[in-house]
């Protein structure tokens, strides 16, 4: 009797100290800023993805571009920020690891404003344009191979990913933003394509800058 009574106890004591880990909390909070200016980016919509675990939380930045997301499982997280008239930022992984906060501080970059067409007139030509199959298609000239980074690898992460640039009448890229993310890859791709070289998009023969869409398939080998 005392041996069942024993097991009973551990049995329980195991399963509490179980629900107690699952139970642990924590919290992420920070500032968002201006990346030019440092100035506070108010009603930014800021959200934590779990990695591990189906989890997702967000909040929306103050006045003074504070915000915190609390009561988050312990567990690794992607951070994602939005707000009209900035690019989407897409942080790397953060880990939520107690009850004390942990601090991020968060920059977003002002997309430039578009320039109104005068009436009776075409758009200015330096302003990018939508791809379409009626222009002579962006090819790459140079930069580095779209790679796995060590943290998706460990994580055997798979997918497609979309992400929208710019890619400019010298051939450059910037302005990425990524539309369909992957795991622990986001920041990483942007950086690649960012530092690729391009023969621009021709339109009558003449290079222009336009919006592109890449569509990029990730499988392990």
């Amino acid at each position: 009797m005392r041996c069942c009574i024993g097991a009973r106890v551990l049995a329980f004591a195991l399963l509490a100290a179980t629900d107690a880990l699952a139970l642990a909390t924590g919290k992420i909070s920070g500032v968002v800023t201006d990346a030019s200016t440092q100035a506070p980016v108010p009603k930014a919509l800021v959200t934590a993805r779990g990695m591990e675990r189906p989890v997702q939380k967000s909040a929306v930045a103050d006045e003074r571009g504070a915000f915190e997301i609390a009561r988050l499982p312990t567990a690794t997280y992607v951070i994602t920020v939005e707000r009209d008239g900035f690019q989407k930022l897409t942080s790397e992984e953060v880990e939520v690891e107690g009850p004390e906060a942990t601090k991020v501080r968060l920059q977003l970059v002002r997309l430039p404003p578009p320039e109104p067409a005068a009436e009776g007139n075409p758009p200015s030509r330096n302003l990018p344009i939508e791809y379409s199959e009626e222009l002579t298609p962006p090819v790459l000239v140079s930069g580095p191979s779209l790679e796995y980074t060590p943290q998706a690898l460990e994580r055997r992460v798979e997918g497609t990913m979309v992400i929208r640039c710019v890619i400019t009448a010298d051939g450059t890229v910037h302005g990425c933003r990524v539309i369909k993310s992957l795991p622990f890859m986001d920041r990483a791709v942007v950086a690649a394509l960012e530092q690729r070289k391009y023969k621009p998009a021709l339109r009558a023969g003449q290079p222009v800058d336009v919006y592109y869409t890449f569509t990029l398939k990730f499988a392990l080998p």
